[in-house]
Parts: structure tokens; C-alpha cells; sequence
């Protein structure tokens, strides 16, 4: 018999190499409120500071330098990525009776907020952080500034200078012809009091100035704010409220990050619902988006709930299952027990070992883990149980049984290919008791839980006869003639393992899974080592370089109208499998389009052009029409089908075709254009050419044609015209 096991050791060799580019899925996320974590600069501390620590609406201290400090700590847990609470520059007065400590009421996104330090302790933090291969992820708040009627009134500055505030504003606001918002910088639409639609994207969440994206001072100031992390070395973003952003501005924000870094960024968002139940928005960007990653909240109260309370593995199983069904890339999303928006299960219910076993879950489902700050020391506080009291000050201690948990969970994602990529299938399954496999090329995990009686279990299992450990505890799994037998403790959670050599190349991640062309994306999984072909929607694309079974590739130009193109690796002359990157035109815009006519019910467009090939949902305003925020290519002219139906159920076509052409505004017309965009300029330069036969002189740098034309002329047209 041969014994597969993975030393610790080992793990910690792998873990020491400090990776050139950070694949996602290979890592665990370690969320901190920044206030709440260490307090290194007491001199920053004012205003509206409590020392005592007992007023959770103030501040308590926590800032850049403290995480510094601690770094050693956090990297003793073995996570690689750093998720910090927003840093942008607050308000400076209380609000609805809190000061802002959390970060997530912003007035300058040029700025980092006084009680947190300065641009150059972040870009130190950056780079203490990289030394223990650890890279930081930043929250953005990009739906919104701060409180409209109470605090800094919407108050919104553009590195140290003001700009408007929401009263100030809504002076100069505007109602839109087509979608019937008041608005210039914000939306003046009230507060979201209907869930849904209209509301959910122009109305002020919960009293918060709501950012008019469309504007042309917010786009750029919003992606200028964003930009200046990039630069300073921020790995990532998490996005908040995406919810209440339009999907079409968000894909074009992340779009002109992904240009600008030097490296792939990894990118989240956060949709706050607690179920995943069907809903119009909701179902929308799950079934046909796809574009971002987001944050599991829908499964997060599920999963606490049959730990903390009771409820049948059975019925948990089948609804991750449908769940994770949603997704192209269903580990490209995050996992979590523990967050600053909801009750920390040790709240729920104190039992530890309930709490190990939840955790471990959440640590081995498909999808990047994220621990919140204080999971591994049993922090809670016993002051009470939502927010703001799931936000106490940190406690230190990794040297706990949680503490365990997360080090060897980590440790073994970075080293098994089935623990990072894979999807799951439940291989046994009753009210108390759940096993599932994880499989990945020559990579498997089997993991194990029982929350009821002491049971000893003989599963069927493909794996080659031998004799398996636990990394957790060290429990054992007996193969043989394809049988495993198992004996389950109460309260018990195993996490067996395979890594053997993979011979063929097989890509797992591609990071980031949007692109456009000339973006650099990171392709990762196993066997990519070799003589090595990267072919993109059928065109080979540049390699920029190339680590252990990771590739830095350029996206290249592609002529299609599919969203999703497929992406493959030729190794050695063996081909992989085929993964789907979603594609995008270049020079792409936020654009709103506008149909009007007697339309009823809800209504989508399905398009010709990548931007528009999976369908978009329309909103129907006051005034009648229907719109939607979509990215297009800029004077690029399209074909949409007009389609109706629930987004959880077939669309059906209207047998009506519309048209457009990319730019700001575009008004959908049942009526085909009858000249092309290009058109005007190549008879503007075909009338011109006599003239510009005769003129003798040239610049010495011009280039001409036969007929005359400078050479600049005619690739600005034909660029215009493609």
C-alpha cells in the first residue's frame, strides 16, 4: 500500500515562495476592519475617539501601521491576500449618531482618510505585505459618498478640493428624458423604499448620496480614485453595493483597471442578498452576467444556520449544488462564515466544535475562502450581536484550534489543484452526515463531516488502494477494491488528499476572466510547464511570461459577436481543455440605450457584438420608455433581437430587430441605418483626391498612397470604420 500524505513541512516550502502573480483561487482572503485591528499611531486617532472602547459608532483606533506591525501575525495563518475595510478620506463629523470608523462614508477618493495615515504608509504596507508573499485587496465604494441629510451633507471632494454637496447639486440636476431620474454628479430620486428596479440603481441607499455614474466628472473621478491604489500596488478591489450600481458602467470600471495594472487585479463584488432566491436583478447577473466575481452571501445564511441551529446536510448539499450551477466560474467566487454586515456565528450559536466544522466547510467548498478578522481567535462581542457589534477589537491569538484550521487549509490550497479549481460532487449524504469529492487532473480531496452520533461509513470511491490521513486531525481513510471506510466522530470534519503528477496540461484559472485586447490575463492550473502555446478565441497569443504552471499572457484582437471565447494551452503538443474568457470590443463606453414605442412586460436585447451577445435586461421608466446601461464599442454600429420574460425562465424572441450605433446616448430604431458611420469620411477623402493629387509638397514624415492620401488619414479611417 502506498501512503499519500503531504507533509507540513512541505507545505511550508511551497507556502515560503513568494509567487511573481497571485491566482485567486489558490488563496485565502483575510478580511480586516481597519479600525477595529491595531493601533500602532495613537497621533491619528482624533477626532471622535473612544480610548475606552465601548462606543462601537466611534473610533477605536485601528490604521495602516498597526496592520504593518502585525503582518507577521496574518502571515502565520498562511492566507496571501489582505481584504482592507475602505481607506478613502470620510466625513470629518458624526452622522445619524456614528462617527464614520468604518470607512464606507467617503467625501475625497483621492485622499486616505486621516485616521488611517497616508498614501505612503499604504504603499509600505504594500510592500511589507509582498516580502510574506501577501498581497492587499482594497474595499471601493463607488455607488455612493456619504449621508445626503445628515453628517457632510453628500459633501464630495477632489483631492482636498470641494466640489458640490448634495443640496449644491441638486440645484444644477436635470431629469433625464428617458430614464426620468433628477440628476447631475447624484441622483436625486429619494431613498430606495421598492427593492427593485428603478429604485434599486437611481434611489440613495439608505439615505447615502447615490453617485450618478453617467456623469462624465463621476466616471472619471471614480476610475482616477480607483487608479491611484492600482498604482500604489493594491492587487485587487472589492467592489461595495454593486447591487446598486448599473452592471453596464461597472463592466467598463473594471475593464479600464484591468488595462491600466501592470498585473492581473482580482476584483469581487459585494450583492447583498441573503438568500438565493429568484429575483429580476439578482438572477440577472448570475444567469447571463457573469462578470464578476461576488461575495456567496445568498449561501453564507444557509451554511450558518445548519451549523449554529440544525438542518439536514441533504437539503444544504442540494442548494450549493444548484447554487455553484450558476456560475461560469464558481471558484472564482468567495466564501465566508463571519462579515462586517452579519451576526458572527459564535453569536448564533457558541458551540466551537459546531464553529470548526462551519469553517472548515467554507474553507473547502468551491470558491476562495475569506476569514474575517478575529474567526481564528473566537472573537465576539458580548455586547450584542449585529452590526455594529460583529465589528469588536481585535483580539490575538493563533494558537487556537480555528487558528489550525485556517494555517492547514491554506497551506494545502496552495499545493492541490483540486482544492483551488475543482467543482464538488457529493459522494454520501444524510440528514447528519455529508462527504464529498473534489477532483482536479491527478489532485482529489475528500472531505468528511458528521455533526451527529459517532458513525462509521463505507463509501464507493475511485481512488487507488491504500491509506489516507486527515490533515486536520490525522483520522484515517482506509481504500481498497474501490470502498473507503471511515469512522466518523460526532462533531467531527476530515480533509483527505491526493496530489500526484499531472502529465497533462489542464488550465484551471484564468485571472482576470473579462478582457479586452491588449489586456494581460494570468492562465493557471497544472501540467502548463514545457513548450508552451496559448491560443485565444483561435489566435495565438503573446506569452509575456511564464512561471511554474502559471502563464502572463496579452489578450490578442478577435473578430466575433460571442460574449464568451475559448481559451486553450498547447503543451509540448498536447492540447488542454477549454476554458471560456468573456470578450470585449476595445474602446468601449457606458452607454445608455433607449427604446421607445408600445412595449409591455419585461424586455431584453440579444446583440451582434460581444457587448451585447449574452441578453441585458431593460428597466421601463416613468416616461414610458425602456433603457438600460450597457458597455459599447464608441460609433461601432450593432444589431439587437428583442426578446421578453423572467430571467429564471426561457426568453422568448419578439421577432423584432432594433439598431444603433455606440456613443453616449443611443436610441434603439426599428429602421436600419441607411448610411454606415464610416461612410461621410471616405467620401469626404475620395472627393478630396484631386486636390490631393496636385499638391506636390509633402512633409518628409508623410507617408502617401498611390492615389495621393497621406497614410495617417486613411488608418484613421479605417480605424473609425471598424
Amino acid at each position: 500500500m502506498r501512503k499519500l500524505i503531504i507533509s507540513f513541512t512541505i507545505l511550508v516550502l511551497y507556502f515560503s515562495q513568494v509567487a511573481a502573480y497571485y491566482v485567486p483561487e489558490r488563496s485565502v482572503i483575510y478580511q480586516i476592519m481597519v479600525d477595529r485591528f491595531y493601533d500602532r499611531n495613537p497621533t491619528n486617532n482624533e477626532p471622535f475617539y473612544d480610548p475606552e472602547k465601548k462606543n462601537y459608532r466611534l473610533y477605536w483606533g485601528g490604521d495602516i501601521e498597526g496592520i504593518i506591525e502585525r503582518l507577521d501575525y496574518i502571515e502565520s495563518l498562511g492566507v496571501s491576500m489582505i481584504w482592507l475595510s475602505p481607506l478613502n478620506d470620510n466625513i470629518n463629523r458624526m452622522a445619524g449618531g456614528s462617527a464614520p470608523y468604518h470607512g464606507y462614508w467617503p467625501r475625497d477618493f483621492k485622499r486616505i482618510d486621516e485616521h488611517f495615515g497616508t498614501w505612503e504608509d499604504f504603499r509600505r504596507l504594500v510592500e511589507e505585505a509582498k516580502k510574506r508573499g501577501i498581497c492587499i485587496i482594497v474595499d471601493y465604494v463607488p455607488n455612493h459618498s456619504n449621508p445626503a441629510t445628515d453628517g457632510e451633507f453628500g459633501a464630495l471632494y477632489d483631492n482636498g478640493t470641494l466640489v458640490t454637496n448634495y443640496y449644491e447639486d441638486r440645484k444644477n440636476a436635470t431629469r433625464n428624458p428617458y430614464t426620468a431620474s433628477l440628476e447631475n454628479i447624484y441622483h436625486h430620486n429619494g431613498n430606495i423604499n421598492d427593492w427593485f428596479g428603478f429604485q434599486l440603481k437611481y434611489a440613495n441607499l439608505f439615505g447615502l448620496a447615490d453617485f450618478n455614474q453617467m456623469n462624465d466628472f463621476v466616471d472619471n473621478y471614480l476610475k482616477e480614485g480607483a487608479a491611484l491604489f492600482v498604482k500604489n500596488g493594491a492587487c485587487g478591489f472589492r467592489i461595495d453595493a454593486v447591487k446598486h450600481i448599473e452592471l453596464g458602467w461597472l463592466e467598463t470600471f473594471y475593464l479600464y483597471l484591468y488595462q491600466i495594472s501592470d498585473e492581473p487585479l482580482f476584483i469581487y463584488g459585494e450583492y447583498f442578498a441573503n438568500t438565493p432566491d429568484k429575483t429580476f436583478d439578482l438572477y440577472e447577473f448570475y444567469r447571463y452576467s457573469n462578470v464578476s466575481s461576488l461575495l456567496n452571501i445568498p449561501i453564507r445564511e444557509s451554511i450558518a444556520r445548519t451549523f449554529a441551529y440544525g438542518g439536514s446536510f441533504e437539503q444544504l448539499a442540494k442548494m450549493l449544488e444548484e447554487y455553484y450551477s450558476l456560475f461560469v466560474y464558481p471558484n472564482k467566487q468567495l466564501n465566508f462564515l463571519d462579515s462586517h454586515d452579519l451576526v458572527r456565528f459564535l453569536n448564533m450559536n457558541p458551540n466551537k466544535d459546531r464553529y470548526h466544522m462551519a469553517l472548515g466547510l467554507v474553507m473547502t467548498l468551491p470558491g476562495i475562502p475569506v476569514i474575517y478578522y478575529g474567526d481564528e481567535s473566537y472573537l465576539v462581542s458580548k455586547e450584542g450581536k449585529g452590526d455594529p457589534y460583529n465589528r469588536p477589537m481585535m483580539v490575538f491569538d493563533n494558537s487556537t484550534k480555528a487558528a489550525e484550521i485556517i494555517r492547514k487549509l491554506s497551506l494545502l490550497r496552495k499545493v492541490n489543484d483540486a482544492l483551488a479549481y475543482s467543482d464538488f460532487r457529493t459522494v454520501y449524504v444524510d440528514y447528519n452526515t455529508w462527504i464529498f469529492e473534489r477532483k482536479f487532473g491527478s489532485h482529489k480531496i475528500l472531505v468528511a463531516l458528521n455533526k451527529g452520533p459517532d458513525k462509521n461509513i463505507t463509501i464507493s470511491l475511485n481512488w487507488t488502494d491504500g491509506t489516507y490521513i486527515d490533515i486536520i486531525e490525522g483520522a484515517i481513510l482506509k481504500v481498497k477494491e474501490g470502498q473507503g471506510e471511515i469512522k466518523l466522530p460526532r462533531y467531527s470534519f476530515y480533509v483527505f488528499h491526493v496530489e500526484e503528477e499531472q502529465k497533462t496540461p489542464l488550465i484551471g484559472s484564468i485571472t482576470p476572466y473579462i478582457a479586452q485586447p491588449g489586456q494581460k490575463i494570468l492562465i493557471a492550473g497544472a501540467g502548463l510547464n514545457g513548450n508552451i502555446k496559448v491560443y485565444i478565441g483561435g489566435r495565438r497569443a503573446r506569452i509575456i511570461e511564464k512561471e511554474e504552471n502559471s502563464i502572463l499572457v496579452e489578450v490578442p484582437e478577435i473578430k466575433t459577436m460571442n460574449a464568451w471565447i475559448p481559451v486553450w494551452v498547447v503543451v509540448n503538443g498536447t492540447r488542454s481543455n477549454e476554458v471560456k474568457l468573456r470578450y470585449y470590443s476595445s474602446n468601449d463606453i457606458p452607454a445608455l440605450i433607449v427604446l421607445q414605442g408600445n412595449y409591455t412586460g419585461y424586455l431584453w436585447v440579444k446583440g451582434n457584438i460581444p457587448e451585447l451577445s449574452e441578453p441585458r435586461p431593460l428597466l421601463k421608466s416613468p416616461t414610458g420608455h425602456y433603457f438600460a446601461v450597457v458597455p459599447l464599442p464608441r460609433n461601432k454600429t450593432f444589431t439587437v433581437q428583442l426578446y421578453k420574460g423572467l430571467p429564471w425562465e426561457p426568453l422568448q424572441p419578439t421577432n423584432v430587430t432594433l439598431y444603433g450605433i455606440g456613443n453616449k446616448t443611443v436610441i434603439l430604431n426599428e429602421a436600419a441605418p441607411e448610411t454606415p458611420v464610416c461612410g461621410p469620411g471616405i467620401v469626404a477623402v475620395f472627393a478630396l483626391l484631386p486636390l490631393l493629387k496636385r499638391k506636390k509638397k509633402k512633409s518628409p514624415n508623410t507617408t502617401i498612397t498611390p492615389y495621393g492620401v497621406p497614410i495617417v488619414a486613411v488608418s484613421w479611417i479605417v480605424r473609425w470604420c471598424l
